[in-house]
């Protein structure tokens, strides 16, 4: 666990390594300081001063509280040291100096949610867990609606429109707390229709019930978005976003 891996993308001449992050002296992460895992966890710099490639979602860490980060990283320094040399990440020039300009400082303290405003909780784990990254709609105009869906994902399990998981009727109004735990920790909504494997929801599933209840209460006050997205639905191309998804055509 935590050891490294190293992914090759021919097309694009990039090798990027994931780094071993177990406390192993000499080829993980056991001599680095508290500071440099916030850095790379939050603001996007790594242990020797290198800009990390964006596929390192710190855009979306950069959000975690000092204590939910501290935790962290008492946890990966908990873990077995694993002894695994990996080669560096090898970029093209290009597509380093542009790397180079995503990284941003943190010049304050993150705090917590207080954990009495649910909504703000669950703001605060969607952000975490950058799900509109892949649920924000967009219309033909450019125009961003969150939560709205749509968004083609393709992975391993094969390709997938993100759903509109707003309480818009095309969207999720009939779920309940409990059918919204249910569907993060199964990954079937209802008990019955299996999600796509690209949703994430084995991980997002581990939750406690009141973090997955601070979400739900999040999405239930999002403003509506007006848009049909179904999976289980044949792709047709959709007014609306312009993309080809399950149920597009029921789109105006």
């Amino acid at each position: 666990m935590g050891a490294g891996t190293v992914e090759t993308i021919p097309g694009l001449g990039l090798q990027i390594t994931f780094p071993n992050l177990t406390p192993d002296v000499e080829t993980g992460a056991g001599s680095w300081t508290d500071d440099m895992f916030a850095r790379a966890i939050r603001e996007g710099i790594s242990h020797d001063g290198r800009a990390l490639v964006p596929i390192m979602r710190y855009e979306n860490f950069r959000h975690m509280s000092d204590e939910d980060l501290a935790a962290v990283v008492v946890y990966l320094r908990s873990i077995p040291a694993v002894h695994n040399p990996l080669p560096q990440t090898k970029l093209p020039l290009l597509f380093k100096l542009l790397t180079k300009g995503f990284p941003e400082p943190l010049t304050e303290a993150v705090a917590s949610p207080d954990g009495v405003d649910s909504v703000r909780h669950g703001e605060y784990l969607t952000q975490i867990g950058g799900c509109e990254d892949c649920h924000m709609a967009t219309d033909l105009k450019r125009k961003e609606y969150p939560y709205g869906g749509g968004q083609i994902i393709e992975g391993d399990a094969g390709k997938a429109a993100a759903a509109n998981l707003t309480p818009d009727p095309s969207g999720i109004p009939y779920y309940s707390d409990d059918m919204f735990i249910q569907t993060m920790r199964t990954g079937r909504v209802g008990g019955v229709r299996e999600m796509s494997a690209a949703m994430p929801w084995r991980y997002y599933g581990k939750l406690n019930d009141d973090d997955l209840k601070a979400i739900f209460a999040y999405l239930r006050a999002q403003k509506p978005v007006s848009h049909h997205v179904d999976n289980s639905e044949s792709p047709t191309y959709c007014k609306f976003c312009g993309k080809t998804h399950g149920g597009g055509s029921l789109n105006p």
